[in-house]
C-alpha cells in the first residue's frame, strides 16, 4: 500500500514506470496481516459445528420428552383429576391443566391426521409429478414449514399460558374467559395441519432418493446453492448470524429425523424382497460404489447430510468474512442456550422439588424455533403406519402367531420406551450440568465478545489500508457529483430535512426502506 494521497499529483513519467513495473524489489508488507482472515475462516467449521452440535441435542432432548415424560405427567395429572372431582378438593396446578391438555392435544391431532396421511397414496402422488413439479413442492412445502412454525409457537404459548388456563376450574364462575381456552385448543388443533406439511416435506424426499435420475443431486445442488446465494452476500451483524444459526440448527435436526425415517422404511421395504436389489435400485443409491444392503439403504442418506454439513460450513465462513466477524462469537451463542436451559430447569428456579420433571427445554425450544409436537405427531404416524402394514401380512391361519408376535413386540415396544425415558433422564441431567459450568464463565466469554460488536474494527486491515479505505471512500462520495432531482411522491421535506410519508402518498415504488 503506497503512503501517496490518493488525490495528490501523478508521479510517474514513462520511464519511472518501467523501472517501477521491472526493477522493483519491494512487495506490499500488508499482505502478512491477511492470516487472520484465513485463520478465522479455517476455524468457522469447528465453532459451528459445535453450536449447531449442540443445538441438536436440545432439540432431541425436548423432542424425547413428548414421547417420555409428557405421558407420566398427563397420567399423574389424570389421576390427581379424578381424586379432586371424588373428594371435591382444589383444582389442579396450571402445570398439570398444560399436561392434560398436551396430551388431548397430541391425541386429538393424531385422531384427525391418520385417516388424511396415507403415506402410499401420497407417495405416488407426488412420484408421478414432474421433475421440475417435484422441485416446486419441495421448496413450497420448506417455506411453510418455516410459516407454520412461526404462527404455531404462538398459539401453543397462547394455549399453555396462566392466564389461559385459569378459568379451567370449578370454583371461577364462568364468563366470556371461560370458552378462552377452548378458542385456543381449536387453534392448535388447526395448527396441527404442520405435520401435513412435514409429511409432504419427507415424502418428497423419499421421492427424490428413489427416482431412478439424478433428482436427489440436481435437487440438492439448486437448494444448496440458492442457500449459500441468498445468505453470503449479505450485510449481517451477529445478532442476526444467532438467528441464521438457530435455523440451522432446526434445520439439521428435522433433516436427520427425515433421513433416519426413510433409511428405515427403505431398509424395510428391500430386506423383504427375494429380488437381486442392488440391480434394481435407483441411480442416485449407487453414487459411491459399495455392497450390501446397508450401504446401498445408507449412502444416499450420507450424501444428503454431508451436503449439508458442507453448505452450512461455507455459508457461516462467508458471511463471517464479509461481515468482519470473529468465531468467538459461536461460543457466546452457546452461552445464550444455556442461559435459558439454566432458567428452565429446577435449579434455575431456586430448586423447587415439584417441578423437578417439567421439560426442560421451552425456553431453548422457543429461542430456536423448534416445534416439538408436529414432529411428535409424525414420528408417530410414521410408525403406526410402517406397524400396521406388517400386521395386513398376516392371513387368518396365521394370527395366532401373530398373537404371539404382537406380545412380543409390545413387550420391546415398553422395554424401548423405558430406555428413552432413562436417555431422556440422563441427557437432562447432563445438559443442566454443562449450562450449569458455563455460566461461571460466560461473563467472561461476553467480555471478550466485544471485538464482534456493532462497530468493529475490520480484520486484517493496517492503519494504512484504513486511511486509504477512508480517503477513497471521501473522494467517491462527493455532493458535488449528485444530480439535482425533485421530491417524488412519498417524499416530504421541511427545511431540507426528509420526514416520513404518510400512507396516502405512497406508491408500490416509493422508495422508503424496502421495495417489492
Amino acid at each position: 500500500m503506497s503512503d501517496v494521497s490518493i488525490t495528490g499529483p501523478a508521479p510517474f513519467s514513462l520511464w519511472d514506470y518501467l523501472r517501477e513495473e521491472l526493477l522493483a524489489t519491494d512487495f506490499d508488507s500488508h499482505q502478512e496481516m491477511k492470516w487472520e482472515r484465513v485463520s478465522n475462516f479455517l476455524n468457522i467449521p469447528f465453532a459451528v459445528e459445535k453450536t449447531i452440535g449442540f443445538g441438536i441435542i436440545l432439540c432431541f432432548d425436548s423432542f424425547l420428552y413428548t414421547f417420555t415424560i409428557l405421558p407420566i405427567r398427563a397420567a399423574l395429572a389424570l389421576y390427581r383429576l379424578c381424586a379432586n372431582w371424588i373428594t371435591f378438593k382444589n383444582s389442579l396446578p396450571p402445570s398439570q391443566k398444560a399436561d392434560i391438555l398436551r396430551a388431548l392435544l397430541l391425541i386429538t391431532s393424531l385422531a384427525i391426521l391418520a385417516p388424511l396421511t396415507d403415506a402410499s397414496k401420497i407417495y405416488h402422488t407426488i412420484r408421478l409429478q414432474e421433475t421440475v413439479k417435484l422441485y416446486v413442492i419441495f421448496n413450497a412445502v420448506e417455506i411453510a414449514d418455516r410459516l407454520c412454525t412461526s404462527i404455531g409457537q404462538d398459539i401453543l404459548d397462547c394455549l399453555f399460558s396462566r392466564s389461559t388456563l385459569a378459568p379451567l376450574s370449578r370454583k371461577v364462575p364462568v364468563s366470556h374467559r371461560t370458552f378462552l381456552p377452548l378458542v385456543y385448543f381449536a387453534l392448535a388443533v388447526l395448527y396441527t395441519a404442520h405435520t401435513l406439511v412435514l409429511i409432504y416435506q419427507l415424502i418428497s424426499l423419499n421421492v427424490a432418493i428413489n427416482s431412478y435420475d439424478h433428482s436427489l443431486l440436481t435437487l440438492l445442488v439448486s437448494n444448496q446453492f440458492v442457500e449459500i446465494k441468498g445468505s453470503v452476500f449479505k450485510k449481517f451483524e451477529k445478532d442476526n448470524l444467532f438467528q441464521i444459526t438457530c435455523a440451522d440448527i432446526v434445520e439439521r435436526f428435522q433433516l436427520s429425523l427425515m433421513m433416519t425415517f426413510i433409511a428405515v422404511r427403505n431398509l424395510i421395504e428391500l430386506s423383504g424382497t427375494e429380488f437381486d436389489f442392488s440391480a434394481a435400485v435407483p441411480d442416485s443409491f449407487r453414487w459411491i460404489p459399495g455392497h450390501g444392503l446397508a450401504w446401498t439403504i445408507l449412502s444416499p442418506v450420507a450424501m444428503v447430510l454431508l451436503s449439508e454439513l458442507c453448505v452450512d460450513w461455507l455459508k457461516h465462513a462467508f458471511i463471517t468474512k464479509f461481515n468482519h466477524i470473529r468465531p468467538s462469537v459461536y461460543e457466546r451463542y452457546m452461552d445464550v442456550l444455556c442461559l435459558d436451559l439454566a432458567s428452565g430447569s429446577a435449579m434455575g428456579r431456586h430448586g423447587a422439588r415439584k417441578h423437578t420433571y417439567v421439560d426442560q427445554s421451552p425456553l431453548v425450544a422457543r429461542r430456536l424455533g423448534f416445534a416439538s409436537l408436529p414432529l411428535a405427531c409424525l414420528t408417530f404416524l410414521i410408525a403406526a403406519q410402517a406397524f400396521s402394514s406388517t400386521v395386513s401380512g398376516f392371513d387368518s391361519k396365521e394370527w395366532f402367531h401373530f398373537g404371539q408376535r404382537h406380545i412380543k413386540y409390545g413387550i420391546l415396544i415398553t422395554l424401548a420406551w423405558v430406555c428413552l425415558v432413562l436417555v431422556k433422564i440422563i441427557m437432562g441431567v447432563n445438559l443442566i450440568s454443562v449450562a450449569t459450568h458455563r455460566r461461571a464463565d460466560m461473563e467472561r466469554r461476553e467480555a471478550e465478545d466485544v471485538v464482534n460488536d456493532f462497530g468493529r474494527d475490520p480484520i486484517g486491515e493496517s492503519k494504512d489500508e484504513k486511511n486509504y479505505n477512508r480517503d477513497l471512500k471521501t473522494l467517491l462520495l462527493q455532493k458535488k457529483d449528485d444530480a439535482s432531482r425533485t421530491s417524488d411522491m412519498g417524499e416530504r421535506t421541511k427545511d431540507g430535512v426528509k420526514k416520513r410519508p404518510g400512507l396516502n402518498e405512497l406508491t408500490r415504488f416509493t422508495m422508503v426502506k424496502y421495495i417489492w
